[in-house]
């Protein structure tokens, strides 16, 4: 049956009768633009699962014969046809290879730009997400105070808070700066210890201490406060001093 709408008769005005000669014209300018021989189109065709020989290609280009929709399609890809349309129905057929290379060149041009396509299709993969990022563990950091008084250090000296990795203990409460070299080679000057927050601690343990409003890290010893630095002398505490413990050095 003849398919008399719009769409068909507009087809065969176009590709048939004397607008075939102009049709393969383009085809012929385009492959000289991408720099392809009749036999090496044929041969890219055919490897495609269609056979074609370069006396088909020859035919398109002189109008005798008509490529299938499928084989046209394949052509605009080879030869870099973005907008057939634009190419083969809106383009002057008075253009040369150079011109149609120039006019191939500007149309992407203009696609690159969102201002002169209605509308920007993204056509690459999105990225893989990210896995979410766990929370950031703070805490604070208090400098030791060179005097503090009885059961106001925490609350009154000063701090920063500072982020900490997983290789602190969760237990820990607050962290502290070393000051001095009583404790080393355990720790040195300006060291960063952290401190879980408790009232009492065994022996040999090593914690946070107030005595007599200075503030102390050392060992818990029986008969008193212990330094590492053997230049040290053992702190002693007797029941007539003002003694707290802020805290166990957990790290």
């Amino acid at each position: 049956m003849l398919d008399n709408s719009p769409a068909a008769v507009y087809y065969v005005k176009k590709y048939r009768g004397d607008n075939m000669d102009r049709f393969g014209t383009i085809l012929k300018r385009l492959r000289g633009a991408s720099g392809f021989s009749q036999a090496e189109v044929a041969a890219r065709l055919t490897a495609l699962g269609t056979p074609f020989t370069d006396k088909a290609v020859s035919k398109w280009e002189q109008g005798a014969t008509k490529p299938d929709a499928l084989t046209f399609l394949r052509l605009c890809e080879l030869y870099g046809v973005r907008d057939p349309y634009g190419v083969f129905i809106d383009s002057r057929a008075d253009l040369n290879a150079l011109g149609l290379q120039r006019l191939k060149e500007y149309s992407e041009f203009l696609r690159s730009d969102t201002r002169f396509v209605e509308r920007a299709v993204e056509l690459a993969v999105a990225p893989e997400a990210e896995p979410p990022r766990a929370p950031k563990r703070m805490i604070r950091l208090y400098d030791m105070p060179a005097s503090a008084g009885a059961g106001v250090f925490l609350d009154y000296a000063d701090f920063i808070d500072i982020e900490i990795d997983d290789s602190v203990p969760y237990d820990a409460d607050y962290a502290l700066r070393i000051s001095g070299d009583s404790m080393e080679p355990t720790f040195e000057n300006g060291q960063i210890v952290y401190v879980r927050k408790q009232e009492t601690l065994n022996l040999g343990e090593i914690g946070i201490f107030v005595l007599n409003s200075e503030v102390y890290c050392k060992e818990f010893g029986r008969r008193g406060l212990i330094s590492h630095n053997p230049e040290y002398y053992p702190i002693s505490v007797s029941e007539y001093d003002a003694f707290y413990i802020f805290g166990k050095v957990v790290k």
